[in-house]
This record gives C-alpha cells, structure tokens and sequence, in this order.
C-alpha cells in the first residue's frame, strides 16, 4: 500500500513511469498498471456522469492492492507429500478406535513428519491440506455465561520443582479455577491419585467457605472408572463420596474437547508460568513451603485486574455468598484391607510397610493420606510411616521387630530394620553395642522412650565411670535421675519467680503496718 501511494504521488508530481520504477525498484509494468488504474478513475471522477459510485472510486485509491490466486496450484504439497499426510489421518483412525486419543498427531507432529521424510514443506501448507483432506470447515465456539458461584472447573497440571536438595522432579498440580470470577486456586502434590485428588477438594472448599453447585472435569483416571458406550462416564468411588459429600453436581468434558473447560486449561499454564518461571521460584526446603509459596501467589494473581477490567478476588467475594452451605472438611484417605505377610508387613502400591511382629497374618486397614500412611486393627491405630512414592520399597521400624529380635539377636545387625534406623541409633549399637545385640535390644525401648540424644549422654556418663557394664538397667537409671534432676531445676526455678512476685507485696505490706495511725478528730 506504501509503494502504491509512492507511485502516484510521483505520477502527479511529473515524473515519468521509468523513473518512477527506478527509483521504487519496481517492474515498469506494475508501475505502469497502478498509473492507468488511477488514471482512469480521476477521469471517471473530472467527468461526473450519472451512476458513477464516487465512494467505490475514492476507495479504490487507498485500499491495498490484491492478487488474484485462484488459478494457483500447490508447489510443495506433491502426490508423495499428500499419500503422507492420508496415511498419518489413517494411522489417527486406527488409534481412535483402539483407545489410544491422546496419541493422535496433531497437524504440528504430521508436519515435523513430512519434514523427517525429507520434503521442504511449510506448517501452513500441511495444515491447509489436512483441513482439505478431513473435508472439514474450521470449528465454532459457543461463548458461555455463568452465574456467580454456579461452576468450578478443575485440573492437574505438572511442574519441575526442586525440593529439599533433591534436583528437579516433576510434581502434580491441582487448580481450580471459578468460572464467574475467574479466581485461582492450587495446590501442589507428589502424585496425581485418589489421596490428592480428595484433599485438594477438601482444602478447596475449606478456602472458599463453601462448595460450588457444579464441578467440571475432563476424563482423568480419579474421576472417571470406566466409559459406558460412546458418552456416557461412571465415576469412581471417590468421585460419588466427595459430591455427596459437598453436595455438588460433577460434569465431564467430551473426549479431547479440554475447550469446554477452558478456564481451567488456560489457569494450569498461566499458574505454573506466572508463579514458577522466575530465577529462584523453583527451589524450595519442603512441599508445604512451596504449597505456601503457591498460594500466596495465587492471591496475587486473583488481585489482578482481567482483560475485562474485573478482578477475580473481588468478584469471587459475591460468588462466595451463592455457594452451598459449608460442611466440617472431608477426611481425605484412601481405605483398603490388607493381610500381614511373614515379614510383618502390609503391602501398598507395591511397597512394604512395617506393622508390630505379633500381628503376623492378621487383617488390618490401611489409611493413605498424600503424605502419610496409618494402619489400624479394630478401630485403633498400631502403625504410622511417612508415604514412600517409590517402587518395591521396604519402609520399616525397628521398634516394630523387638519381640523377635529378642529371640534372633543375629539377625539384627544386617536387618533392614538396622539399616532404615536412626543414625543416632546406628551409632549407639555400633559404638557401644556391636558385641552384645541382645543388651541393645534391652536399651531400644529405653530410646524410644527417652530419646537417642539422653540416652546418648548417659551412655557418655558409664563410659566417664570406666565401667564396661552398659545395661539397660544402668541407662535407664542414669536417665531417671536426669529426669529428676530437671524436675528440681524447674521447681527451683518456680519457687525464685514465686517469691520474686511476692516481695514487692510483702514490701508494701510492711510499709503499711509501719505507718503511724492517723486519729480521728
């Protein structure tokens, strides 16, 4: 349009069309062809005759010029370029009908193809070719509305976080996002399963005060059991507990259809973009310190104004109002049966985990919560381990295995319950202990009661006495007297801070019993 407007200023000022063309570094004819146009509509315009459409003329001079490519064939796409591109839609069709949706290649992975194949053809080319090929026209969207605190969408995300020294490994996030407000709400977890998924509904509800009337999904594995024909979904167990729980009704999103529920698909990246991607922001000593790093950042973003001047956290203070009632937050755990093998264990996940050894072959229960596992024989607790998200791990306690370790004294010193110890405990039998198993067996309960560190002291103290008799009888009266001496310190201390309060009172007192009486007149 530039170069048109060049050429006619040009042209008016005198200047021949070569020139102008030489100047340009134009081809004379298409000089030539912008002249005569021009040319003919100012004489159209001079001469004024009825019919003639003075807006089409004065448009013509300033809008851009066109091309007519209709009559134009593809160069790159060849026969052998488009065979290509029929086999890889194929190969999509016959993933489809197998299950296999998420392993379609999109137009970006059928181009990167053609192009490994070894033919010099551009994305817009294969894209435009494909669209041919389906027949299709390109979809429509149907904008929604939404009433305040109506519906929430919901889904995982994953992020690449540093934790406790670790290196990098991959966490999953849960977001929430209000589709009214448009209010964020996440939450980080070592793994995407059903423990996750219900604690992050619970905290979520906990932060909202309340739950919302419609929660959406896509087809995740927590929420959806199993397809039932070609639309209809069963939820899981998990899914039908936490909406009768909270009273909310659950959607789920059509097969590869993530745009109807695109407030979430949009939150996921924006969240892990917004609060993740800076020097440092990535790097933290435990989850729950990055879980607080989440979330005030979360209330950041919700303090910022949207493209259409609103923003979420003030809009989300009307939503709150119109949520169902709030209910005492949900017990998040998954529940299941287990028998105690030989080696005094449950087994979850494919991992062992460490019960009491007189509890060999009994059935217990087991609770799994995201950080933790409890299992319990009638109603009561008799067992708790930190959740291990490995495979084929042994998570034992060494307290556990006492009554047999009594019985096999050998065996504890290359026992995987010696070598998952404390190193405290570790230090204490091989300093003190190596060659008497069945003593420190006689001193672990002392541990568990007094600590390793008291125990520790005490050990010092025998070792100060140039006694070679480490009993547990000994350790346990050295701690005892420990104890009791701290028990004299604080009454001690009690006593002075007593009496320290009470003097300025006596002071007073007998400042008043010394004062001469004043007689009445």
């Amino acid at each position: 349009m530039h170069k048109k407007q060049q050429i006619i200023l040009r042209h008016i000022e005198g200047m021949s069309n070569r020139e102008i063309a030489r100047q340009l570094g134009m081809s004379k004819d298409t000089v030539n062809k912008y002249v005569r146009e021009y040319d003919q509509q100012r004489q159209q315009l001079l001469a004024n005759s009825p019919g003639t459409d003075k807006d089409s003329i004065l448009q013509s001079f300033v809008e851009e010029p066109t091309y007519d490519a209709s009559g134009r064939s593809p160069t790159k796409v060849t026969g052998e370029v488009e065979q290509l591109i029929l086999e890889c839609l194929e190969e999509n069709r016959r993933k489809r009908e197998s299950g296999r949706q998420k392993q379609q290649m999109k137009i970006v992975d059928i181009h990167a193809y053609i192009r490994k194949k070894g033919y010099d053809v551009s994305y817009s080319s294969v894209k435009r070719t494909v669209r041919r090929l389906r027949n299709t026209s390109p979809e429509a969207f149907i904008r929604q509305e939404y009433q305040p605190g109506q519906t929430c969408e919901f889904d995982w995300g994953t992020v690449k976080l540093n934790i406790g020294g670790t290196g990098y490994r991959k966490y999953q996030m849960a977001v929430f996002t209000a589709a009214d407000s448009n209010n964020r709400f996440a939450r980080l977890y070592k793994s995407q399963d059903t423990a996750a998924f219900l604690e992050s509904h619970a905290d979520f509800f906990s932060y909202c005060g309340g739950a919302f009337h419609e929660m959406v999904y896509d087809n995740m594995k927590v929420a959806v059991k199993r397809f039932v024909g070609t639309t209809e979904k069963e939820p899981t167990e998990a899914m039908l507990q936490i909406s009768a729980y909270y009273g909310f009704r659950y959607r789920f999103c059509n097969v590869a259809s993530g745009n109807e529920k695109g407030h979430v698909e949009r939150s996921v990246e924006y969240v892990r973009r917004r609060v993740f991607s800076q020097p440092g922001c990535d790097v933290f000593a435990t989850l729950a310190d990055a879980n607080r790093f989440l979330q005030a950042e979360c209330e950041k973003l919700n303090q910022l104004k949207g493209a259409d001047g609103v923003i979420p956290a003030e809009e989300f203070q009307t939503e709150k109002k119109h949520l169902l009632p709030a209910v005492p937050k949900f017990e998040c755990c998954i529940r299941q049966k287990a028998h105690v093998d030989k080696y005094a264990t449950v087994v979850f996940l494919q991992n062992h985990y460490s019960v009491p050894d007189t509890l060999v072959d009994k059935d217990l229960e087991i609770r799994v919560y995201t950080d933790r596992l409890l299992i319990c024989k009638d109603g009561k607790l008799v067992a708790q381990h930190p959740r291990s998200f490995r495979n084929h791990v042994w998570v034992i306690d060494i307290y556990h295995y006492l009554r047999t370790l009594r019985r096999k004294p050998g065996a504890l010193a290359r026992s995987t319950a010696m070598l998952q110890a404390d190193t405290q405990i570790k230090y204490i039998y091989e300093t003190y202990y190596s060659e008497n198993p069945k003593a420190f067996l006689d001193t672990l309960p002392i541990i568990r009661e007094k600590g390793t560190s008291r125990v520790l002291q005490a050990l010092r103290e025998l070792d100060r006495m140039t006694t070679s008799d480490k009993s547990a009888d000994k350790v346990r009266v050295i701690c005892d007297n420990h104890d009791a001496e701290g028990r004299n310190a604080v009454g001690s201390d009690r006593i002075s801070r007593l009496t320290q309060q009470t003097l300025p009172d006596y002071d007073l007192l007998m400042k008043a019993m010394n004062r001469p009486e004043r007689t009445a007149v």
